[in-house]
């Protein structure tokens, strides 16, 4: 039984180990004035980005490099900096928008001071069946955490990175919670890793236990 323990033991820290020399260059949306366009470059493509979104404004804050610990990991190495973060007041059951002029592999969100230390908010994205949760930790407003259960990342007063699986031309979700504002960009790996890479992070997500929970949800009837 020690044998076999130490021999697993052995095995995650190989895994693990590497991860950090892994971490990616994120390239982060830079929107415009209004929140409604951007871009950025995956693969050296530039991809335009559209927000058919309700929000209270675009903030160009640098709100990151004061909590590397919540933005910075094995998998980001860098946080959207001054590119600008969307912010919504949440309320509604209006369906948020966001399209990329041509298809993006596995993104990432940067969320800030999601719901309160009182009050949970969240984004509750559709049809996205893997969430992972990347950092999650401190930020301007308090010390509470994010946390993803199905396709709805939940924070009372969270912040932090989370990774979509897969490739998207459009990511579809609702606020239904009302804050002040709480925010959130979009970002993608400038290099695409070979497959074998992806391979090895899934093997340490694995490993880490952070693997997402599928849910669909069916009820928005949106067309796919």
């Amino acid at each position: 039984m020690k044998k076999a323990m130490g021999i697993a033991l052995l095995a995650s820290s190989a895994i693990l180990a590497p991860l950090h020399a892994y971490a990616a260059q994120v390239d982060w949306v830079q929107w415009n004035s209004t929140g409604s366009a951007g871009s950025f470059s995956q693969g050296g493509v530039s991809i335009g980005v559209t927000a058919n979104a309700q929000l209270k404004g675009v903030d160009y804050t640098d709100y990151y490099s004061a909590f590397p610990g919540t933005y910075l990991s094995a998998a980001v190495s860098n946080g959207p900096g001054t590119d600008g973060v969307l912010q919504f007041t949440g309320g509604s059951s209006a369906v948020h928008h966001i399209s990329f002029s041509q298809a993006v592999v596995n993104p990432y969100i940067a969320i800030i001071s999601l719901g309160q230390a009182s009050e949970q908010a969240s984004f509750d994205f559709v049809d996205v069946g893997n969430i992972s949760l990347i950092s999650s930790g401190p930020g301007n407003w308090g010390n509470g955490m994010l946390r993803v259960e199905g396709g709805s990342v939940i924070g009372e007063e969270g912040s932090g990175v989370i990774r979509l699986s897969g490739t998207f031309t459009d990511l579809y979700f609702t606020t239904p919670v009302y804050e002040d504002w709480y925010g959130m960009t979009v970002g993608v790996a400038a290099a695409v890793p070979e497959p074998g890479t992806w391979g090895m992070l899934a093997a340490g997500g694995a490993v880490l236990g952070l693997m997402g929970r599928r849910r669909r949800n069916d009820k928005l009837g949106l067309p796919r």
